[in-house]
């Protein structure tokens, strides 16, 4: 049975408007026994597979973090910096090609884009494993940026295509909790191929960008049966159930035509500047203990063994965290206060990590980090995700974030220095820094929305007309 609902996020200030409009208040739904069993089939077939997919994508990207412990650098002759720089040049190509192909997932369809970044960056994976020098390091890590630039922004987007607002953040955690898991195994992952050492004649690291190269690939075959473009193709829904899947989306603008109007509006918004700006600082310190946290923890007295195992509790905790706040965050719509809590652990850990030398301690303050450190990132992007309409401004602005936000990682692959083992002051102060500038613009984004909606609550009260397009309209509300 159809019936018309009132969407909460919005307020009820016009009756007559189209229900594919992002400002509308009412759209139409079935009933809500037929909703839940739609949203429960979209959780059970889209986010295991996509968890996955970025789970080997984060892999397949900071191995080179177990590499460089299993003796990558003795074998290519990597001198000073030169392990640095190589960490760092993936961003350059990763934040060059983010915003074109993320605008151009939406036109060419998930199910061909998403199996297209996979198999090009497994097999760019597995060809480093060939690499003979720092050239070719530094010229297959170029590669991977350019082919793996599309999918972190793609997901985020890919969320807001099946979910509802006030739905997305739990979903799209998924992501995060697979970097958390691709933290933690990825450890172990490493150190059991490295029992391979000498296999064929190969030294065990060549052989962890292989094997983990080969299963991206055959999981990017795969994924082109596993992502439905969009709720009306997707393969698990029978047709009443695609109907409702799209009827709980118009409202959010996912059927609006392209517009090169909406691409300009992302531009032009400060809000869009400004979370990239967030996710910038939170990217310098993410990126940099996500490749580092091994040589952090081995550089407190543990082995290369010891090291790599020790990293899982820490990632463990981080995505057990995040979730459970982006459960919450979900729930009562709010993700400033998540993230200003999150900002205070980690600066408290890297603060423990500057001021400390005893390795208890030291790995006590690694847990700090990693409690809070998938929460930034990802609920700053579903912040941005969730307050941005129609569709293509949404695409253009998640875009525009990732961008930013992943300059970060030039800096990251810099600050963690060789020569300052085990302390690593520069590492741990510029991430600590990096986190405060962070916490601080949060603060800025809430007085931002905050003074947006107020605005907004005076046109309704003045009965001002509602003609605005997308997240301009009166009646939509913006999340804090």
């Amino acid at each position: 049975m159809i019936a018309k609902t009132v969407n909460p996020d919005v307020q009820d200030t016009t009756q007559d408007k189209d229900i594919a409009s992002e400002g509308s208040a009412d759209h139409v739904c079935i009933d809500p026994e037929m909703e839940k069993r739609v949203v429960r089939k979209l959780d059970m077939f889209i986010v295991p597979v996509f968890m996955i997919c970025y789970l080997f994508s984060f892999l397949d990207r900071s191995n080179l973090g177990n590499a460089k412990i299993q003796g990558l650098e003795r074998d290519l002759g990597l001198k000073g910096t030169e392990f640095n720089v190589a960490a760092s040049i993936f961003y350059v190509t990763y934040v060059v090609f983010e915003v074109p192909l993320v605008v151009l997932f939406k036109i060419v369809g998930p199910s061909k884009m998403i199996p297209i970044i996979m198999m090009s960056w497994s097999l760019v994976t597995v060809f480093t494993g060939f690499c003979q020098s720092y050239g070719s390091l530094l010229a297959c890590r170029l590669l991977l940026g350019a082919c793996e630039s599309a999918l972190f922004p793609a997901l985020n987007l890919y969320v807001s295509m099946f979910w509802k607002r006030e739905e997305i953040a739990r979903r799209a955690s998924g992501i995060g909790i697979s970097l958390a898991l691709a933290g933690a195994f990825g450890g172990l992952f490493a150190w059991a191929i490295m029992q391979m050492d000498g296999a064929g004649g190969y030294p065990g690291w060549r052989w962890l960008f292989f094997i983990e190269g080969a299963v991206s690939f055959c999981l990017g075959i795969s994924a082109y049966w596993l992502f439905p473009d969009n709720p009306e193709t997707a393969y698990f829904l029978n047709e009443d159930e695609r109907k409702l899947a799209r009827a709980r989306l118009e409202i959010h603008g996912n059927y609006q035509p392209f517009d090169w109007a909406d691409v300009k509006a992302a531009f032009r918004d400060p809000v869009c500047w400004l979370s990239g700006f967030i996710q910038f600082n939170a990217d310098v310190y993410n990126y940099s203990i996500s490749t580092f946290l091994p040589s952090i923890i081995q550089g407190m007295g543990y082995t290369s063994l010891q090291a790599q195992y020790l990293t899982i509790p820490c990632y463990v905790l981080g995505a057990a965290v995040y979730f459970g706040v982006a459960t919450v965050s979900d729930k009562i719509k709010r993700r400033g206060p998540f993230i200003l809590a999150a900002g205070l652990f980690i600066m408290a850990g890297y603060a423990v990590l500057l001021g400390t030398t005893t390795p208890g301690v030291r790995y006590f303050a690694c847990f700090l980090v990693l409690f809070g450190a998938p929460i930034i990132p990802g609920l700053n992007l579903t912040w941005l995700n969730t307050n941005m309409s129609p569709h293509y401004k949404r695409a253009t602005a998640i875009g525009i974030n990732q961008t930013i936000g992943n300059s970060g990682g030039l800096i990251a692959g810099q600050i963690y220095l060789n020569r300052e083992s085990p302390g690593y002051k520069t590492g741990h102060s510029v991430s600590l820094t990096a986190c405060g500038l962070t916490w601080c613009c949060t603060w800025i984004m809430m007085w931002i929305l905050s003074k947006r909606n107020a605005e907004k609550d005076k046109k309704a009260r003045d009965g001002t007309f509602d003609d605005g397009r997308g997240d301009h309209a009166v009646s939509f509300r913006y999340q804090l």
